[in-house]
């Protein structure tokens, strides 16, 4: 049986076909595979996109993007694009895909055409009834999952709470345990203030609602939890593999060393969907669309990604 990814394109403007086609020459996809691409061949063959025996493109045909500009975002691009994640999720309510890799959307862009969502995470978790998803970020040395998301910093403060932290660690702990294999996760938890709070010196949320959170998780879970801790010399020692995944409080806290290390072979990988979804970490970059300067090592990475997780998953569901 094969296993089946989509790939939405992203938004046309984007890089999102550049780094697609760049990530498809240099993908060895085996033969248990079949891709899936979902977009506009328009755009798509000006980047040399050439269809292989196991690359399916389903050519959403906008008529509208013939005179697409690289680097121009527009209505059109935008409907298109919030049209290309809409035929993903058909695929996946009607079983006809194993795992989804999405290119780069601008929410700023899609949201005058009806997109209402803060990003590709929250839309996918409604549009496919997923109760709860949290946002994770792999490379080949770090994990990362996000206590909140796409948020103000004042917003995300004040979102840190015991409940919240709970249900994020008990998904991550189920996820590493069922996706990954980890019999005995082990998830350092970070501080939210500066030193984590230096005993109440610098805040009180560590002390009224992470270290609470923290043990009760570890009651739940066989004490897979540590912290909180200081989030910089935590990163530190994650990255020399003391954990196998690191929970940050905040959007900016877990993605900047993230990105910083990662950047060109890191991916986003949302947890709790039905299937596996995973995404380059970078965005639409429209400043250099068109000029053949987009790095596709993210993207490629997850392809290699999703192939990888989809296919023993289909299997285990048999």
């Amino acid at each position: 049986m094969r296993t089946r990814i989509a790939v939405t394109m992203g938004d046309p403007a984007g890089i999102g076909a550049e780094v697609l086609v760049k990530a498809l020459r240099r993908f060895k996809c085996r033969p248990d595979t079949e891709l899936h691409v979902i977009g506009d061949a328009c755009i798509l063959r000006r980047h040399g996109f050439d269809s292989a025996s196991r690359i399916c493109l389903h050519d959403m045909a906008h008529a509208a993007l013939k005179g697409l500009h690289p680097g121009k975002p527009s209505r059109a691009g935008a409907k298109a694009a919030y049209r290309y994640l809409q035929e993903a999720v058909r695929m996946v309510r009607e079983g006809q895909i194993d795992g989804l890799v999405t290119a780069p959307v601008s929410k700023e862009v899609l949201r005058p055409v009806g997109f209402r969502w803060a990003g590709h995470t929250e839309f996918l978790a409604y549009a496919l009834g997923a109760p709860q998803v949290e946002m994770v970020f792999v490379s080949r040395r770090l994990r990362v999952v996000l206590v909140t998301r796409h948020m103000s910093l004042a917003h995300a403060v004040r979102g840190v709470k015991k409940d919240r932290i709970v249900a994020c660690g008990l998904l991550i702990y189920d996820f590493l345990r069922r996706m990954w294999g980890f019999a005995s996760p082990r998830i350092a938890v970070c501080g939210l203030n500066p030193h984590a709070g230096e005993n109440g010196l610098f805040g009180k949320e560590e002390i009224t609602q992470i270290v609470p959170a923290v043990k009760q998780l570890n009651r739940m879970c066989r004490g897979a939890f540590s912290g909180p801790s200081a989030a910089d010399a935590l990163f530190h020692r994650a990255w020399d593999g003391a954990c196998d995944m690191v929970m940050a409080m905040y959007h900016d806290q877990g993605l900047i060393p993230f990105k910083m290390t990662e950047f060109s072979r890191g991916v986003h990988l949302t947890a709790g969907l039905p299937v596996v979804r995973t995404s380059p970490v970078h965005g639409t970059a429209y400043d250099i669309a068109g000029r053949n300067r987009a790095d596709e090592g993210s993207m490629l990475a997850a392809l290699e990604l999703a192939c990888d997780l989809a296919g023993p998953r289909r299997r285990a569901d048999r």
